[in-house]
């Protein structure tokens, strides 16, 4: 029997994890109404529908670019980053760790690369 998606309750937050290590989805709506009262009641200033409207754009982009970027991140980096049941669950959290442990690691290797190359001189 094949079963796509397994449910799984974090916090207040519902989110379904995608079976075979996919990308789990989260209910943006759920999580972007808690984090724009939160920004309304530390901040003021905005309505809470402006707040809401900007969290779910934001998520949705970064889902979309998550989606794109998917088979680039490494399995540790993934493995890493993307953990509902640690973190809020959160698109631009989950991109922005992976794009960060990806760049790091890109710099890592440029160092070794430069001293591997300015030791053969």
């Amino acid at each position: 029997m094949f079963l796509p998606y397994i449910p799984v309750a974090v916090g207040s937050h519902i989110l379904v994890a995608a079976a075979g290590g996919g990308i789990p989805t989260i209910n943006i709506q759920q999580t972007c109404r808690v984090a724009a009262g939160a920004m309304v009641s530390l901040i003021g200033g905005t309505t809470t529908e402006n707040a809401l409207s900007g969290c779910l754009s934001s998520e949705q982009s970064a889902r979309d670019s998550i989606v794109k970027d998917w088979a680039t991140f490494s399995a540790a980096d993934r493995t890493q980053c993307v953990r509902p049941e640690v973190y809020l669950p959160s698109y631009v959290e989950w991109l922005t760790c992976l794009e960060m442990e990806r760049d790091a690691r890109k710099m890592r290797q440029q160092e070794r690369d430069t001293l591997s190359k300015s030791k053969n001189l």
